[in-house]
């Protein structure tokens, strides 16, 4: 009886340590009694079978598989654009909320103007921030130092705060003076014209409304801003012409305000001097020892300079 020969291409299918032993098995099968293995209760067609199986698994249908492909990708895609979208919202919340600063360094001077049409100038060593936000449902800035701000009538309120103090306005101008490093924490606010609100900016409804030529402030140890008073607009904004006004100060803020201006170290021998106050005005200083031997005339004290460095005693 004729038998078809296997097709050896199957051999293919097996790593060579296998591969002899199924010829081997076929080998002799090809010899064996076709009835053999129905006598030992072996199915030869399921054994066939099986081994096929084995060879040749079951693949899932190109639908199936296509559908899987799809999920595989619809996910990734989801993935990536839910990872886009948090960090385009996180960069976007740091662009707006991140502050912006102008700084005028010691020594020097620094004007600004918004597109609204709010300038600010800065005094020496003076520093204002505010956010990329600035001008989009509001116009909120913050201060240490001192400056002056002119701000075009509006619907929207300008607000300056500082360590201590909010100041408002819709349009006018004004000068704001408040130094981080003033043991006090003093706010002092002039008004040249329109009208300001100033409040304490830990209690929002203590506040005073300033007429034009009026001066008022606050500090650490009151809540309440002070009854505003008249004053001369032209020496409290001495500092703008490059002036010094000074009404009743401690030397040791004297000297930090020429220390910023001159971008000096002025060192104060003795307490007593340090906490002695100080009333002059200069409208045209002149240089820095022309302004030491004027402060040394009025007080009484006397001046050394060493290794760059102003002494006062």
């Amino acid at each position: 009886m004729n038998r078809k020969e296997p097709d050896k291409s199957i051999l293919n299918h097996f790593p060579g340590s296998e591969r002899d032993d199924v010829l081997l098995i076929w080998d002799k099968a090809r010899y064996s009694d076709p009835q053999a293995g129905d006598r030992a209760g072996v199915d030869l067609q399921a054994e066939w079978t099986r081994l096929q199986k084995r060879i040749h698994p079951a693949r899932p249908s190109l639908q199936i598989r296509q559908m899987r492909t799809r999920n595989s990708t619809a996910k990734t895609y989801a993935f990536i654009a839910a990872m886009a979208a948090v960090l385009l919202g996180g960069f976007i919340m740091w662009y707006l909320f991140v502050p912006v600063s102008m700084e005028a360094p010691r020594g020097a001077y620094s004007t600004f103007t918004w597109d609204d049409g709010v300038t600010v100038e800065l005094n020496s060593g003076s520093v204002i921030t505010w956010n990329r936000s600035f001008g989009n449902g509001h116009r909120n800035v913050r201060l240490h130092g001192e400056a002056y701000f002119d701000v075009p009538s509006s619907d929207k309120p300008f607000v300056v705060e500082t360590r201590t103090a909010r100041v408002e306005v819709l349009g006018t101008r004004f000068n704001v003076r408040s130094w981080t490093d003033d043991p006090d924490g003093r706010t002092t606010l002039t008004l040249i014209d329109g009208q300001v609100r100033l409040a304490s900016l830990l209690e929002p409804e203590h506040q005073v409304l300033l007429p034009p030529g009026h001066s008022s402030q606050i500090d650490l140890h009151s809540a309440e801003p002070r009854v505003p008073e008249p004053v001369d607009t032209e020496q409290a904004l001495a500092w703008r012409n490059h002036g010094f006004y000074f009404s009743s100060i401690p030397m040791s803020e004297v000297a930090a305000e020429l220390e910023r201006r001159y971008d000096t170290s002025i060192i104060i021998e003795n307490e007593s001097l340090s906490q002695r106050e100080l009333t002059v005005y200069l409208p045209r200083p002149g240089d820095l020892e022309t302004i030491i031997e004027t402060i040394c005339f009025v007080t009484d004290c006397r001046y050394e300079e060493q290794g760059g460095q102003v002494h006062l005693y």
